[in-house]
């Protein structure tokens, strides 16, 4: 079973997982989106938010991580 979380659980602590969060942001890449469901729920305002700055940078990773990993295997055209 699958679950939607970042999280693992043990008896003494809580803690994120960096493989779930690395895959949620390829992911991104492929064929999901990375969104804010504060913000897409209307609970707060961008510029409100004290997680703007963390956000930010989570979108330029994912850009760079596209960058360094797509390439060009040819071009063409349709005539």
């Amino acid at each position: 079973m699958v679950r939607n979380e970042i999280k693992m659980k043990s008896q003494e602590e809580e803690r994120f997982d960096k493989k779930q969060i690395a895959l949620a942001f390829r992911n991104s890449t492929i064929e999901d989106e990375l969104s804010c469901s504060l913000l897409d729920e209307g609970i707060i305002k961008r510029e409100a938010c004290r997680l703007k700055d963390i956000c930010n940078e989570a979108n330029e990773l994912v850009d760079k991580y596209v960058e360094r990993t797509t390439r060009v295997v040819g071009n063409f055209t349709f005539d």
